[in-house]
């Protein structure tokens, strides 16, 4: 036995690598690949078959789960040829959900049912709620939002909150229609007065017999008609613990004393909200057929990272309008919950998951998705996001500082491709990002005695001008299928000369990765 023998070192598994990016010998690393990727072009520069396709040939060849949510019509097709073409082992483990899957996925029965110790907590399906709500003022209101808009979320959270709490405890389903039968028959101004007042002279024994029958028809009418007084008598007539008995008692203050009194103002605008969310679930289409009731074991969020699943979620936007946001949206939500709560210190081998949106502007919540970035790495999630260029994400920030915004959930996205881009303050934004150097300028003067004289000086110039990124290839047949970018990320050098940032080529014919 050797006494002064090095300790052999374990390998880390995120040290190895992903892909080579073409032309330069810098490597990225499953390691570089969980701190994010955005991918920057305008529409036809070549973004998503260039930097987009050689990212996803090298996570399906490395085995990673993969959660891919279509924006557009061909995603799905694209997706099937990567397969087909850099890892054909894996098709037995794609998952397509569409509208003729036949798949069906509750995002309220999953959050109440699910494994782990936070499983019912209503806090989680709140936030799935509340994820929509964020779509829908994006979608149908360009991204809006006013100075109140803090006061309008907290207020329609609330009343998501007791609204399922209520249900929860009354031993009711807790569903999209239960949930809007309970708000939409919620008393409202005097109506917990009236209903006490009838209440009382239904059971006074000391007045007219008449008009006590008459208190008791209108009582018995209200009450057959009533979802919200029949789930309220309910809990009423039941026990409870200790502890559940405060939450009880907190929820019939609500209904019975603090909704009604805010005011009809601002009750009808919390109604109207949470009707907006709930309301595309009630028509005919996808969200009530494949979202309102059951889960299908193959899209189980878990299945991704356990099972090694491709699961593509395929309800393309231009085909199905809001209801293909939400479709994609209660997925993400859903699949980035599980994610955070994934203990890759439990798991044997555990490997990395992918998160794809192309056309990431149309998906984006801003608060899931911060706060989601800040934390993928421990959970082992690569998270991919192709977009045209920052004014699209901005738009759908809203109006409370946009900008900032944007540029913290965008900076959180560490490896960065930018291909061919005419948007100006993407471009400006790019050029700040990758950095100014030294460079020597020589002035060269002529007097009116035609003698020449030269001054030299040094100033700071942009490493990559803005209209540099004006002039690079956009693939296709003219470019012999080559789309140029700029690969920047902070802490990787490229190239021999070890610059920060490396022009780079990608062959849209090409399946070598």
């Amino acid at each position: 036995m050797k006494l002064f023998s090095k300790k052999e070192e374990k390998n880390d598994p995120l040290d190895q690598i992903l892909y080579k990016v073409p032309g330069t010998n810098t490597a990225i690393t499953w390691a570089d690949s969980l701190e994010g990727t955005l991918v920057t072009g305008s529409t036809g520069s070549g973004k998503s078959s260039g930097a987009g396709r050689h990212i996803g040939h090298a996570m399906l060849k490395s085995g990673y789960g993969m959660c891919i949510l279509c924006v557009k019509k061909d995603e799905k097709k694209r997706w099937l040829s990567y397969i087909e073409e850099a890892a054909p082992h894996r098709k037995e483990d794609v998952v397509i959900f569409n509208k003729s899957s036949g798949l069906k996925f509750n995002m309220l029965e999953y959050e109440m049912k699910r494994q782990g110790e936070g499983a019912g907590d209503i806090l989680n399906a709140v936030e799935s709620l509340m994820a929509l709500n964020e779509q829908n003022r994006v979608y149908l209101s360009g991204g809006g939002g006013g100075k109140d808009e803090r006061f309008w979320d907290m207020s329609l959270r609330r009343f998501c909150s007791k609204g399922i709490n209520t249900l929860l405890y009354a031993g009711e389903e807790v569903s999209i229609s239960n949930l809007r039968r309970l708000a939409s028959n919620c008393l409202k101004g005097d109506e917990p007065e009236q209903y006490r007042r009838l209440e009382a002279m239904a059971s006074d024994e000391g007045i007219d017999p008449v008009k006590r029958e008459q208190a008791r028809d209108e009582l018995e009418e209200w009450i057959e008609t009533s979802y919200f007084l029949q789930v309220l008598l309910n809990i009423s007539n039941k026990s409870f613990t200790k502890n559940d008995e405060e939450d009880v008692d907190m929820i019939m203050k609500y209904w019975l004393r603090e909704f009604p009194k805010i005011g009809e103002k601002t009750s009808s605008i919390i109604l109207e909200s949470f009707m907006g969310i709930v309301e595309p679930f009630l028509n005919k289409g996808i969200l009530r057929d494949q979202f309102t009731n059951g889960i299908s074991d193959e899209l189980l969020p878990e299945t991704i990272y356990k099972k090694g699943k491709i699961v593509i979620i395929d309800f393309a936007l231009k085909e199905f309008g809001i209801a293909g946001i939400y479709a994609a949206t209660i997925y993400k939500t859903t699949f980035q919950a599980a994610m955070e709560r994934r203990d890759v210190e439990e798991e044997t081998n555990p490997r990395p998951v992918g998160l794809w949106i192309d056309e990431y502007q149309q998906l984006c919540t801003h608060k899931t998705d911060a706060q989601f970035q800040a934390t993928a790495r421990s959970s082992m999630v690569a998270t991919v996001y192709i977009t045209q260029n920052i004014n699209n994400i901005q738009f759908v920030m809203g109006n409370d500082q946009p900008d900032a915004k944007t540029k913290s959930l965008l900076g959180n996205l560490n490896l960065k491709f930018f291909a061919s881009n005419d948007n100006h303050d993407t471009n400006i934004w790019a050029s700040n990002m990758i950095g100014k150097h030294m460079i020597d300028m020589e002035n060269l003067s002529i007097s009116h005695k035609n003698e020449v004289s030269k001054t030299k000086n040094q100033q700071m110039y942009y490493r990559v001008t803005p209209e540099q990124f004006t002039v690079l290839k956009t693939g296709r047949k003219s470019n012999n299928y080559i789309v140029e970018t700029i690969v920047f990320k902070a802490g990787k050098v490229w190239g021999h000369d070890k610059r920060n940032f490396a022009l780079v080529q990608f062959n849209q014919k090409s399946s070598v990765y």
